[in-house]
This record gives structure tokens, sequence and C-alpha cells, in this order.
């Protein structure tokens, strides 16, 4: 699941809120110990047969529970059900039993049976929502859309399983520590599609052909929280890759945005199987678009994904890549292997970030791979400053909290530090033992540890100690002075042990960066709240970096870098961030010999996703002189820098050449905020000569009619409104 970051946004969101009402909330009182639960039986097979009335807003079904006991002396079984659910009635093996349905559970009768024998346990059951709301906890169960006034199509239905919510819709056992095969069986209107798991089997049409019954097959097993059902009017594109159907599911009438949405899918799921050795699993994979939902949940082999997230050609470059990465590398870690408790949730969510994280870097480069570690670790200090825990804990209020910035960013980080430790070839050595021994297999942590182990012969366990089963993070001090041929540095881990947090043991890379760009990359060993390390130099570097590469994360708080290091950092650095970070605090107060340092870094940072994402702080400073550069950079092949450029111009006095270069991107094929960009800057210079262009620009289409508007405001302005 993911918000901008898995299993569903709207539990990460939980988790937060839950952290700001409390300090610490994986501490006692607020937390508890947590294990899975015992099980009576093994779910072998789940069946459910759902008729949908929409009008109503009701469901009515039948779930066939096949289950064997794994144990002698079973007379009865338990299984999940919500409670907005009215059971009817329950049979085993087609006798009607006594039941009982005491909040979620459904604790069934089934009188003594023999180990080993499967049960075929049927619950029929009916659920009503008059008022379309959903039935499931906090956003998750069952959905239904409803219409809106400007689009007729905005109807529907969709489910939501993680953590414990699939229950609300079937009852079923409703814990990720036994997998089962599915089917589904789902009646709805017969203008109507359902996407569910697995493979299509049949598309029925009613006699009297007013609804159509959909019949949806997995035959691998998968935890019951990654079933689902997403039901209304859709437009659908069907594709394949290497024998798997590809369907591009989105809301009818927006078929226009499909291939700017999903056309890196393809990509995607070769890097994957690449990369970790081991082929996408599953039948079939579909992207499901719908309306209400945020973020996505990986449901094996259907993603859902909130329709708010589709784009456009005009949008930038595939701007919904990074939530279909983490989506799809679900698909291996949480589908393939899954986590048997919610305390392991990293196991699926951390490592969703991670791959996320790595198909930029295959995709988009080193920048912007740097960029997301880098985000990870800001979007963990931000939650780390309330609360720290272990990355794998059973100590926690309830599953929904887990989803936290500790379990994404931190734990996406920790597996970049994993894999900058291991190296390349150990570190996806290790993940493919993984997902080979353990695939559909309910794991703990102690697995993948074993597997790296196995795998490569490196014994982790010290890194799990310090990184996974401990909270905290290291917080460096460094200083350093030349002298006799030495840099003399020294380092200091300045985190609080208080809680936990360990004094870490790393091994760390320095970089003596000279004027001129060259790299003298050392090895430094932390292991002591205060280290001294003499470094032989012959010449004095221009700037020391400690962790030049960003290769574990850590936070360097108070470091401040000289004027003299910030030029050949802006200039050489290893890392993006480094680079980005000396922008903009030698141009807080820049001297000229800072203004060229960061036009000349700007000029060289030409890829698609440069380097500096910002050129703000050089724009800030309105200087003339600078009007070749931001000419030259609207040509970028970035499309933020284009952006930044355009704005850039707009603050300097207008020119006969930069209006004539500004009136060229005010086009239906210009990106949408460049074109509006323009669009403003040309008003603010000259709305009456250009009012000619802005009418033209009204007729732009984009998805959410920003040109439109802008150009409209362009021609009031031109008017004297």
């Amino acid at each position: 699941m993911k918000v901008a970051i898995s299993c569903s946004v709207l539990f990460a969101l939980f988790g937060l809120g839950l952290a700001q009402q409390n300090q610490n909330p994986f501490a006692p009182p607020s937390a508890s110990m947590h294990y899975a639960p015992d099980r009576t039986c093994d779910l072998v097979h789940l069946r459910v047969d759902l008729d949908v009335d929409y009008s109503a807003r009701k469901i009515t079904g039948v779930a066939v529970n096949t289950m064997t006991p794994l144990r002698k002396g079973i007379s009865d079984v338990t299984l999940h059900a919500g409670t907005g659910l009215d059971i009817a009635k329950v049979t085993v093996n087609g006798k009607q039993v006594a039941f009982k349905h005491e909040g979620r559970l459904l604790l069934i009768h089934t009188g003594p049976v023999a180990k080993g024998v499967p049960l075929e346990i049927a619950v029929s059951y009916s659920a009503a929502n008059a008022r379309g709301r959903s039935f499931g906890g906090g956003g998750g169960g069952w959905h239904w859309i409803n219409a809106t006034a400007s689009d007729k199509n905005h109807i529907g239905f969709w489910t939501q399983g993680e953590s414990e919510y699939n229950s609300e819709w079937v009852p079923t056992w409703d814990y990720p520590n036994d997998l089962t095969t599915s089917e589904t069986r789902t009646t709805v209107p017969a203008d109507w599609n359902v996407i569910g798991n697995g493979v299509l089997v049949s598309e029925k049409l009613s006699a009297d052909k007013k609804k159509k019954t959909f019949d949806w097959k997995m035959d691998q097993p998968h935890a019951t929280y990654l079933l689902s059902l997403c039901g209304g009017p859709f437009d659908i594109k069907k594709d394949s890759w290497e024998g798997v159907q590809l369907w591009y599911v989105v809301p009818r009438g927006h078929a226009d945005q499909i291939d700017a949405s999903f056309g890196h899918t393809k990509d995607m799921l070769s890097f994957y199987s690449s990369v970790l050795g081991v082929k996408y699993a599953w039948p079939k994979y579909a992207q499901d678009a719908m309306w209400d939902f945020g973020g996505g949940m990986e449901n094996v082999s259907a993603t859902t994904l909130g329709a708010g997230s589709l784009t456009d050609a005009k949008d930038g470059w595939f701007r919904m890549d990074s939530l279909n990465a983490h989506e799809l590398a679900h698909q291996w870690f949480g589908d393939l292997v899954t986590c048997k408790d919610w305390g392991d949730i990293w196991l699926n969510e951390s490592f969703a970030t991670f791959m996320q994280c790595l198909y930029f870097e295959h995709s988009r480069g080193i920048n912007a791979y740097q960029w997301e570690i880098y985000d990870n670790l800001r979007g963990y200090l931000n939650e780390a400053r309330r609360y720290k825990r272990p990355l794998s804990t059973k100590m926690y209020p309830n599953g929904d909290a887990m989803f936290d910035s500790h379990t994404y960013p931190k734990g996406g980080d920790i597996l970049h530090t994993l894999r900058c430790f291991l190296g390349d070839e150990n570190f996806f050595a290790g993940l493919n033992y993984y997902l080979t021994k353990w695939r559909h297999t309910p794991v703990e942590s102690a697995q993948l540890r074993r597997a790296f182990i196995e795998a490569t012969g490196i014994n982790v366990e010290p890194f799990w100690a310090q990184w996974i089963e401990k909270p905290g993070h290291p917080v460096l001090e460094y200083s350093w002075s030349y002298e006799n041929g030495n840099v003399k540095l020294s380092v200091n881990q300045k985190q609080s042990t208080s809680d936990g947090t360990p004094i870490y043991d790393i091994e760390a890379h320095v970089d003596l960066l000279s004027s001129g760009g060259s790299h003298d990359v050392r090895t430094v060993h932390l292991s002591k709240q205060e280290d001294t390390f003499k470094l032989p130099c012959s010449v004095k570097p221009a700037a020391v970096i400690l962790d030049p590469k960003q290769e574990f994360l850590r936070e360097i708080p108070d470091h401040q870098f000289s004027a003299e290091e910030r030029r050949a950092i802006v200039l050489y650095a290893y890392s993006a961030p480094d680079r980005q970070d000396a922008f903009n605090k030698m141009l807080a107060n820049p001297s000229q010999a800072d203004i060229d340092a960061a036009s000349k870094a700007v000029m060289n940072d030409s890829a698609r996703f440069p380097a500096l994402r910002s050129v703000d702080a050089l724009a800030a400073l309105e200087k003339p002189e600078l009007r070749s550069l931001w000419l030259h950079e609207i040509d970028s092949l970035s499309v933020d820098r284009q952006l930044q450029s355009v704005r850039a111009l707009a603050r300097l006095p207008k020119d006969n050449e930069t209006i004539a270069r500004l009136r060229k991107l005010v086009s239906d094929a210009a990106p949408t905020q460049v074109c509006v960009a323009a669009i403003n800057a040309l008003a603010n210079w000259d709305a009456k000569g250009n009012i000619d262009l802005f009418k033209n620009a009204e007729k732009y289409k984009d998805r959410r009619g920003a040109i439109k508007r802008a150009a409209d405001s362009a021609i009031e302005k031109a008017n004297g409104s």
C-alpha cells in the first residue's frame, strides 16, 4: 500500500495520526505484545458468490471456506466476520450448524472433525448500507462510489482488505498467517465490469440481460487481505507481457489517460523480474484506478489505485511511476512472500518503498535514486522527533498503527543501507534466495536474515541487531583539519541511547574532494561515541565529506561547510542532495564566485532528472546577466527545470527575445505547468500585446483545466477587468 508512500494510504495516515496523539504509541500502556493468532484449520480455498444491488447499496453472498483441521480434538472453528454482516446461516459439508457472531468473530460449531479431512464451511450473509458509506472500519472493507451531478459514471464499488478489513464484506480467516486460493463470482448491472484476482474464467449475461456475473479465479495461494473486487463502468485497455495479461482499468471516460499513467508497467515488470531473478508470479496484472480511493493497494494480481493519481502526458515525465512502481513491487514483497503478522509489515512495505527507489535508479538515473533515499530520510526524521521504535516489533497498539514512517521511508532506507553494506551481487542474491525459498509462505523477519546468511555466507545478525531490532538512527557530528600532510577527522555519534538506540558500528566512507573535482575516497570504521582518524593526504582538500554517497541512514544536523567547500560540493559532490544543500546555502548571501559556481553547476546539470531539483535560490537573485542561462534552461529535458527557468525569466525585465521564446511555450504540446507559467509571465509583461495567444490557449485541454484558467485570467487582465 502507498501514500505517495502501500497497504493503503488510509492506514499509513491513521498510524501517523495516532503517533501525533501519543508521543510514543509503541510503548506501554498504548502498546502491548501482539502475536499471530492460533489457527485450528488451514484455509485451503475461498469461494465467494456475491450479488451486488447498487441501488439498494446492499450485497448478498455465500462464502465457502474450504478448511483442513490442523490437529485432533477440534469441534469448533473460528472465522472473521465484520459487525456489519448479517449472517443468515452456516453449513458444514452441507449440514446446517449452530454459530455465534460475536464482534468480528464468527464461532462455528462443527462437531468433532478429523485432522486432515477437509471441511466445506458455507456462510450465507448480507450487508446493507443505505447511505452508501463503507461499512468497514478505517476506510477498509466495502466502499460504495456514489454518483456526482457532473459525472453519471462516478458510480461503483471497491474493496480494501489491509490490514484486516476484507472480513467486513466476506466471512473468512482474515489474518496473513494463512494463505489460500480463491474464486469470486460477482453479479452486477449488465453495463458494469468487475475486476478480481487471478484470471477471468467467464462473464455471463443474465436471461433478462439486466445483470452480468464475473467469475475470477486465483489458483495460487495468497493472504486473504489481498482479495479484491472493483466494480463499475470502466474503460479497459488490455495488453500482455511475457505471457502475463495486463489490464489497465480506469473510470469510464478516462481512457485517454491510460498510456501516460501506465506506460512504464512493462518496463517495471521486466526490471523487477530481472534484478530479482524471479519472474512476476501471477497470471495477470490489473491496475484499477478507482474513485474515492487514496494511494494504492497491492491486491494480488489486481492493484487498486486512486483515480486522482491518473495523469496525462502534459503533466510531465510519467508522474504516476512512483505509485505504480511501489505497488507492483508488492507483487513480490507482500504478495508472493507475505509477512506472518503486522509487526513485520516492513517485509512488505519497506521493500516496496526501496524497490520503487531502485526502479527510479534504473529508469531515471542516480540523481533520482539519491533524492528518493534523501526524501525517505526526511520523512522518517519528521516522525522520529515524536517517537522511535524498532523496525521489526511485537509491541504495537494495533496492526494499522504499523503503517507509519518507520515502516515506509525508514525501512526503505535501511534496505538501501543493507544494499551498500553487502554490495549488489550479495544483496540481490539474498533477495532471490528469500523469494524462492519462501514463495507462497507467511514469514518473519528472521527468515529474511537467514536467507541472506545462507545465500552469501555473510552473517547479517549484527546488522539486524542494530538497524532492524533496535530503535533510532546515527546522529553524527564531524569536523576536520589539515596539518602536516594529514587530514585529521573527528566523528562523534550524538544520538541518545536512553531509548535503546545503539552506538552504531559502521564502515563509512569519506571523500577528500579537490577544487578541480577529483575524488579521494577513504574508508573509516565508526564504532565508538567519539572516533578520530588520521588520513594521509599530500594536498589540502577543498572539501571533506562524510558518507559522500549517502550509503547509510543517518542524520548530520549541525555540520556547516565553508564557502570554499560549498563551491567544490555544488560542482562535484557525488550526492545530489549535498549539491542542492550547498547550492541553496552559498546563494543565501553570495559572492560573485558563488554565483559563478552556481551558474556553472546549473549549466552542467543537464539530465532529465538533474542533481539540482530546484534552482530557485539562483533565480531569486534576479540577476539580468543570468538571462542567457535561463533562456538555455527552458529547453532542458527536465520539466521542473523548464518551469523554474520560465519563472526565473518572469522575475527579470521584459525583452523581445524572452517574449518570443515564452510565446512558443504557450502551446498545446508544452507541459501544462510550463505553459501556464509562460502565460502568467506574458500577462504581467504585456497582456494586451499577447491577447491573441491567450485566446488560442483557452482551447487547450489539460487534465485539470489549468491552462484555460490561466488564459482566462490573462484575458481579463488584457481587458482591464
